[in-house]
């Protein structure tokens, strides 16, 4: 098995009893293959921002004339970090040759078509053609919206003899939301490789003796919207890699002594000792508990790397003693194997 295959390693195991049922579950880390396809041919990387910064209304006076204006601040800065975030993980792809913010391209070449969010793929090769690269990540967006909201309440404040004492107050809640949208265009195939947007909610609380004095109170806002954003455009980098996802495996532990005696031993991690007393109840006169030993075997086989095997002893569960877990387990090692096909793919590069 190739490395990949056995990465698929026990990361822990998280043992409950589901109901009354004969089985228990465990949890194992498995490696993913990356949501996103990128072509061998792509060794060149353009990254463009098509963004539109807000603007601040004329008629908003006070407070929310404060907050549209940080907003606008946010977003300038904002999508800033999440473009610096994405470079910086894409520098450490050791399969691109470039990568290359694409700051000074033509405003013309990043006009919406009628009715349609991206570029026209004229306008694609034409900055490929330009700057020399062989695919675009593109921000589509970037939008920041607050919500105020105030409430009576008290707050401790010294008074004229340095004695803390309650007096009325306002709350201010700050409850902004970041969506950032990203799309990356392969020219060569006229194909748009992927289209995601991430959400994310920042709630920021400050008091004060009046509104104004509740919204200067809050410490940090700034800092948190701008780390936020920059850790959103590395999580966009981070979608061309294959990552780390925990899924849930259930075995057989009740039905015979020999069960019970593995799933003892389960709990403390011998699966050789657990699957050597699986291996006695393949011969056991009651098919139930053959298929269960059968089954066992299968998602041992399946922690240890070695998905073939896996699939032989749930095949045998299910054909040979009418298991109904194993077919749905069987269906579970098929998808997995065509996972770590793709994987290999995306690792042998």
């Amino acid at each position: 098995m190739s490395k990949f295959c056995t990465h698929f390693f026990m990361f822990g195991f998280l043992f409950s009893m589901i109901g009354c049922s004969p089985t228990k579950e465990i949890v194992l880390q498995t490696m993913e293959p990356s949501p996103v396809l990128i072509s061998q041919k792509i060794k060149r990387i353009g990254i463009i921002n098509r963004s539109v910064l807000p603007n601040v209304e004329g008629h908003e006076t006070g407070l929310n004339r404060m907050v549209a204006a940080e907003e606008q601040w946010l977003s300038e800065q904002g999508r800033d970090a999440a473009l610096t975030g994405l470079f910086n993980e894409l520098l450490k792809d050791s399969r691109f040759k470039t990568i290359k913010m694409l700051d000074s391209v033509p405003q013309e070449l990043l006009n919406f078509d009628a009715g349609n969010d991206s570029i026209s793929w004229e306008q694609i090769e034409q900055i490929c053609d330009t700057y020399d690269v062989d695919a675009i990540f593109s921000m589509s967006f970037f939008d920041a919206e607050t919500t105020v909201s105030l409430k009576k309440t008290s707050m401790l404040q010294p008074n004229l003899m340095r004695v803390k004492v309650k007096v009325p107050a306002q709350e201010i809640t700050l409850e902004t939301l970041i969506e950032n949208g990203w799309k990356i265009y392969y020219p060569n195939s006229n194909e748009i490789i992927d289209e995601f947007v991430f959400n994310d909610h920042i709630v920021s609380i400050g008091k004060g003796t009046n509104p104004m004095e509740a919204y200067r109170a809050i410490e940090g806002r700034k800092d948190t919207l701008v780390e936020q954003s920059m850790t959103t455009g590395s999580n966009y980098g981070l979608r061309l890699l294959p990552y780390e996802h925990s899924v849930e495996r259930l075995y057989f532990a009740r039905g015979s002594n020999n069960l019970d005696l593995a799933d003892n031993l389960l709990e403390n991690g011998d699966w050789q000792g657990a699957s050597q007393l699986w291996e006695k109840e393949l011969d056991n006169s009651n098919p139930k508990i053959a298929g269960r030993a059968c089954y066992n075997l299968a998602v041992m086989n399946e922690i240890n790397g070695d998905l073939k095997k896996a699939i032989e002893w749930a095949s045998k569960s299910h054909l040979d003693y009418d298991n109904k877990e194993a077919l749905e387990y069987l269906d579970v090692l098929k998808f997995r194997t065509i996972q770590n096909q793709i994987l290999e793919q995306q690792v042998s590069r």
